[in-house]
């Protein structure tokens, strides 16, 4: 079921468009078949075009909603992730100067794994990345938890486990959010009322028996279109619609910056 985000856009936008003119072109001969027959009840054919070209506007409408909210969660996400990794590499600063600055420097690392990660393109370059950025949490909490137990004054080791705690949060929600998708299911629902949609019209173009060749090409590029963009809003690391990492590399220089 999770085909539809794995395809080619390019492929699965021109079978979407060519699947759509073949039912309105199997329309269009079934209405011109039965056009003598079905003269008087043509209005009632325009009422049902017109409901379903409604139930496909909503559903479409509804579907980009759902990407688009999720697209705005993973973006606000990776600020978040930001302001915690630089909360936190300010408060290594509490720390003695050797404690401060080894989890200063994990702090660094980590952010560029985090960009690097979400950069990578590559199942292998994701995994290795995943894999390092869990390394590196275990690695400055550690050190942070072993500092606090020898640490008379609690508050800046407090303080400082308590943004590591947020930063480690949100790598397990950015990750979350990025595998949330508007599910598969969905879409073919969509793929299928937009074929029915088009078949429709191409019927009623056949009760009066003249084809209309661009008006059903520029609704089926309409509907592909549409699907296309939410497809592609939904799917963070591939296709033309991405997720800034501007925040985080805001970050970085800052960070090599000290």
């Amino acid at each position: 079921m999770e085909t539809v985000y794995e395809a080619n856009e390019f492929v699965l936008g021109l079978v979407c468009f060519a699947l759509m003119v073949v039912a309105s072109e199997a329309g269009f001969r079934v209405g011109r078949k039965s056009g003598n027959q079905a003269k008087d009840t043509k209005s009632q054919h325009l009422t049902v075009e017109a409901g379903i070209l409604g139930v496909l506007g909503l559903l479409l409408g509804f579907t980009m909603s759902m990407a688009l909210t999720r697209f705005e969660i993973r973006k606000h996400l990776v600020l978040e992730e930001a302001q915690a990794i630089g909360a936190a590499h300010l408060l290594t600063q509490l720390l003695p100067l050797e404690e401060g600055r080894e989890i200063a420097d994990l702090l660094r690392a980590y952010t560029n794994v985090r960009i690097g990660g979400e950069d990578g393109r590559g199942y292998e370059q994701i995994t290795a990345a995943r894999e390092e950025s869990g390394r590196l949490q275990e690695s400055f909490w550690r050190r942070a938890v072993a500092y606090s137990q020898k640490d008379p004054n609690p508050v800046p080791s407090g303080l400082l486990l308590q943004s590591l705690k947020e930063v480690i949060q949100l790598d397990a929600a950015r990750l979350m959010a990025f595998q949330d998708q508007v599910p598969a299911a969905v879409i073919y629902a969509i793929a299928v009322v937009g074929l029915l949609a088009v078949m429709v019209v191409g019927y009623t173009f056949g009760l009066s028996g003249l084809r209309q060749p661009f008006s059903i090409c520029m609704l089926s590029l309409a509907i592909t279109l549409v699907l296309a963009i939410i497809v592609d809003v939904d799917r963070p690391r591939e296709g033309f619609i991405h997720i800034s990492q501007q925040p985080l590399l805001d970050l970085q220089k800052q960070l090599h910056s000290r």
